[in-house]
């Protein structure tokens, strides 16, 4: 059954990498660029779609917000929610959990670097982008819950072991598609 899984874990990967290779090779051609919105949310599907296919039963996924009922506070939008239940409002796309209901939360990222990951000479912020993004996310999710990171392609001059432990930091989990650019 390991072997199963190992296998159907492989060919998922080369698909979500042949996926994630002809979008980037269309942002490629000309004008291509001027659908950003369009193309974070076509880049949304294919990591919730990769992501589906190893959720076990009685879970899903989707974008969305987290409903802090005792608070009356709606969190700021979330890439993607691994939840359970019935939400308090389900969309084709969407969704609005409570935060019970939530069993990890997702930042989906075409592209990190230095200035996303570390704080930046001159930058504004105290912790780097991720950092703030995770802390603006996490009053709205229980302690249990899973802060993955998914990201299509890093770049980097750090060195990996500073990364690894950086990324550490800002998630719990992190995955990457493709290493160094």
């Amino acid at each position: 059954m390991e072997e199963l899984y190992r296998t159907l874990g492989y060919a998922k990967c080369v698909e979500l990498s042949k996926k994630s290779r002809t979008f980037w090779d269309m942002l490629k051609l000309p004008d291509s660029r001027k659908n950003a919105p369009v193309g974070g949310a076509v880049l949304e599907g294919i990591a919730k779609d990769f992501i589906r296919e190893f959720l076990p039963t009685g879970f899903k996924i989707k974008g969305g917000l987290i409903f802090d009922i005792q608070n009356g506070k709606l969190s700021p939008e979330i890439d993607a929610i691994i939840y359970r239940g019935v939400p308090l409002l389900e969309f084709t796309n969407a969704v609005i959990a409570e935060p019970e209901q939530v069993q990890a939360i997702f930042e989906i990222k075409w592209w990190i670097g230095n200035n996303t990951i570390f704080k930046e000479s001159g930058e504004r912020n105290s912790e780097g982008g991720l950092f703030e993004a995770y802390e603006d996310k996490r009053h709205f999710i229980q302690s249990t819950v899973k802060y993955i990171l998914f990201v299509f392609a890093l770049e980097s001059n750090r060195q990996d072991d500073e990364v690894d432990n950086r990324l550490r930091e800002i998630s719990d989990m992190y995955a990457i598609r493709a290493g160094r650019r």
